[in-house]
């Protein structure tokens, strides 16, 4: 079970939940009906004690918490920002995830140079391939393997040396898109996906 991170986006002021759910994007619905702020999965620990884990959590971030000046029942809300628990989900390895954006290869415009500027993994903070798999938002990050001479993802077991064919329009690159997530979508995925849904 994951214990997660929910952030309830305002500008104002940052509030991030953390709880546990078997079913995360269901929970965060649950949690969406009567909050008019926007509330976004930032990422989540595939935990093996998952209580024992979000009660770490809890006293680690617990001079943050929303209800501890007032008695309030807000006891799972924390005044975090994204960035502040980054480092939880690095250190949780090929356990931690972020809720990855859904194309981190879509190019968002160029530099200076004419190089391509991609939208990347998270929305909050720049992850290098070494550090967090943009495929499944692991971790344990891609490793380039000699052998093969491509990166490997040991948590999606995603393998690619990151080329992708030429398009002549936006239907053939979405048809291709379309295709290559299809074989991507193994048992180890498909099991990981059905906890989160």
């Amino acid at each position: 079970m994951p214990v997660y991170f929910i952030l309830e986006e305002n500008n104002a002021d940052w509030r991030m939940k953390i709880g546990r759910a078997t079913n995360l994007k269901g929970r965060r619905g649950a949690l969406q009906t009567g909050n008019s702020r926007p509330l976004k999965v930032v990422g989540w620990i595939e935990a093996v004690n998952e209580a024992e884990t979000e009660k770490r959590l809890h006293e680690k971030y617990a001079a943050h918490n929303i209800g501890r000046d007032g008695g309030s029942s807000a006891r799972e809300w924390f005044h975090l920002q994204p960035a502040d628990i980054l480092e939880d989900l690095h250190r949780a390895g090929i356990h931690g995830f972020v809720e990855k954006n859904t194309d981190a290869f879509e190019v968002v415009g160029h530099d200076r140079d004419g190089v391509p500027e991609y939208l990347g993994i998270w929305d909050w903070s720049s992850l290098e391939l070494e550090e967090c798999c943009p495929f499944c938002g692991c971790f344990c990050g891609m490793h380039f393997q000699d052998a093969s001479q491509m990166f490997h993802c040991l948590s999606c077991d995603e393998l690619t040396d990151f080329s992708q064919p030429e398009f002549d329009n936006e239907e053939d690159y979405r048809a291709w898109k379309e295709h290559e997530e299809c074989l991507k979508v193994g048992p180890a995925t498909k099991a990981r996906r059905s906890r989160l849904d």
